[in-house]
């Protein structure tokens, strides 16, 4: 019953998502494990151009020549065992929108509630759809509907609920919706196609939220590497800064020792398409010259070569603890959000002596494996289990030295020379037992 956005809808089955699926362990579990994507595109009449069975390269090409607007769907994990993958999509991909799906039946889960406050905490603007009305008793989407808007208008959300039914309402909800107040709802049948036209009307009127800044310096985000047959080292990301061609020299990193290569792009795709030039708020995969895959990791950026970049250890940063079973102090260690960054580190320093949940403070953080290009006023989210932070970085410290590493021990060399304990043998064991 995932959501059919071409012309032809699910059977009720699992059927549509079996399209957006990337590894064979999700179509036989029916959950998402990874980052997928897909496109819908619009063409100026406001009618969708995708057809059925639209999911190759082809027919991406076909679709993007044909609209004169292509919306991008990110495809995230919903269950708790892969939070982290959801975690990373939602910073590392910078989505403009949230879309919340909630099953009529199944109600407000746990996850719900964990990932609508991921979306309030990185201030990105949700809208809620409720899916499987048609097998739905009324009484308990009655109930779901109850429970969603009370959670809505909590103090933690303080959102206005509106529920769409007609098209004034989608006109209304689209206007006001970047104002980050507006939370609209649909309610909608992935099998008889109720209601679908409402929602499609509305992603079609939605306009781009993020900011992003043209100019000479570019600064590119890498969330994805991989290595194609014949093309070499591929990476994906999304262009914060500037814009980049086809064989412009950048650098690339910071590495585990905080260098920055120089590399040479090849050629670019958007959208599964060759392009010549990528700018600020696209996102695109490049082929590298000369580059192993291994040299690539999630994290690092692409810089212009004049910019100076420094790999950054240590860092500062405005937190707010959204939940934690006992207290934080100094020296805990959980995994850090920032971007396409997915590192563990360390609380160096802290401004109160213990945090609990819904404590605030200010703490400096420190890399545990590799240093990593982060700039002040970023985002971030801090968790480990069901620990959750969020903050503001205020300040990085470009300046701090690398840990100090200890000489390498040899394997084979015996910690302990003169305690060796000798294995005994299985004759040795078989001999000891006759005796």
């Amino acid at each position: 019953r995932s959501s059919g956005i071409n012309a032809e809808y699910g059977n009720g089955r699992g059927f549509a998502r079996t399209k957006l699926f990337r590894h064979k362990h999700e179509i036989e579990t029916g959950r998402t494990s990874s980052v997928g994507n897909d496109i819908l595109g619009f063409d100026s009449t406001g009618s969708i151009v995708n057809q059925e069975d639209t999911h190759n390269s082809q027919d991406w090409k076909k679709i993007c020549s044909q609209s004169s607007k292509v919306i991008t769907f990110i495809d995230l994990a919903g269950h708790e065992k892969y939070l982290k993958t959801t975690i990373f999509g939602m910073t590392g991909h910078i989505p403009d929108f949230g879309m919340l799906m909630i099953g009529a039946n199944a109600g407000i889960i746990g996850m719900t509630k964990e990932h609508l406050g991921l979306s309030l905490a990185l201030g990105v603007p949700v809208f809620v759809v409720v899916t499987k009305i048609d097998m739905c008793p009324p009484n308990v989407l009655e109930e779901t509907m109850k429970l969603l808007v009370k959670i809505l208008k909590s103090p933690g959300c303080r959102k206005i609920p509106l529920l769409v039914s007609s098209q004034d309402d989608v006109i209304v909800s689209a206007t006001n919706f970047s104002s980050e107040r507006i939370c609209p709802i649909f309610q909608i049948s992935n099998v008889t196609g109720q209601n679908m036209e409402l929602l499609k009307a509305f992603l079609n009127l939605l306009s781009v939220k993020n900011a992003y800044r043209e100019g000479d310096t570019v600064e590119f985000q890498i969330d994805d590497t991989y290595s194609v047959p014949g093309v070499g080292t591929v990476i994906s990301g999304t262009c914060m800064r500037g814009s980049i061609t086809i064989n412009d020299t950048l650098l690339m990193g910071p590495n585990s020792l905080g260098e920055f290569k120089t590399i040479v792009i090849k050629s670019i795709h958007r959208k599964r398409l060759p392009v010549k030039e990528v700018r600020a708020g696209q996102s695109a995969s490049f082929a590298l010259k000369k580059i192993k895959r291994a040299d690539v990791r999630k994290g690092m950026v692409l810089v212009s070569s004049h910019a100076n970049p420094k790999a950054i250890w240590e860092f500062e940063a405005e937190i707010r603890v959204l939940h934690h079973p006992t207290t934080i102090s100094v020296r805990y260690q959980a995994m850090v959000h920032s971007g396409s960054i997915r590192q563990t580190a360390s609380i160096v320093t802290m401004s109160v002596q213990h945090m609990r949940t819904g404590d605030k403070a200010i703490c400096r953080f420190r890399f545990i494996k590799n240093p990593e290009y982060i700039k002040d006023g970023h985002r971030m989210v801090f968790r480990e289990g069901r620990t959750k932070a969020v903050g503001n970085i205020l300040r990085v410290f470009p300046d701090a030295p690398p840990p100090s590493r200890g000489p390498k021990r040899d394997k084979m060399k015996p910690i302990y020379p003169g305690r060796r304990r000798r294995v005994k043998s299985f004759n040795d064991r078989l001999e000891t037992e006759a005796k």
